[in-house]
């Protein structure tokens, strides 16, 4: 069953740490989904999903079919996944079918695998503590002034 687990209140091996741990959510191989899948933690899907998906990790089973756009952390694919991926980390396994674009830090693709679409590295995000970019150091100017060439005939 899938439930949601209001704040405050601990899933599977909830500990003392102060922090809601939030289980791993299986959609099954006989199950269907027709619209978007929010979480903020892990999910494995088994099964047909038409839809966005976001959530923290993905893994996309074998016999899995997702229609729909991703965005997570990371994302496993041994399945077939149609719609863009954004993640940091992507891994496209041998039996996978990737048909979209994938925008990402990380890319593994195993032999074997189908990917059709195009790949987009994003640079990670600079800290906000960030220094500008540095230039390269200028040379100093200094003014030049001649001094006035006397007339040797005038004095």
């Amino acid at each position: 069953m899938l439930r949601k687990l209001a704040k405050g209140t601990s899933g599977l091996g909830g500990g003392s740490s102060g922090r809601a741990t939030i289980p791993l959510s299986v959609i099954g191989p006989d199950v269907r989904i027709v619209g978007d899948i929010i979480t903020q933690g892990e999910m494995q899907i088994d099964g047909q999903v038409d839809g966005d998906i976001t959530c923290q990790t993905l893994v996309v089973g074998e016999g899995a079919r997702i229609s729909g756009e991703v965005t997570a952390d990371s994302v496993r694919v041994h399945g077939q996944l149609t719609g863009k991926i954004n993640a940091n980390t992507v891994a496209i396994a041998k039996s996978a079918q990737v048909v979209g674009d994938i925008t990402h830090e990380t890319l593994e693709i195993e032999a074997g695998g189908h990917l059709e679409g195009h790949l987009i590295h994003k640079t990670p995000r600079p800290a906000q503590t960030a220094t500008p970019a540095l230039e390269a150091p200028r040379p100093a100017v200094t003014a030049f002034r001649p001094e006035p060439v006397q007339d040797e005939a005038a004095q």
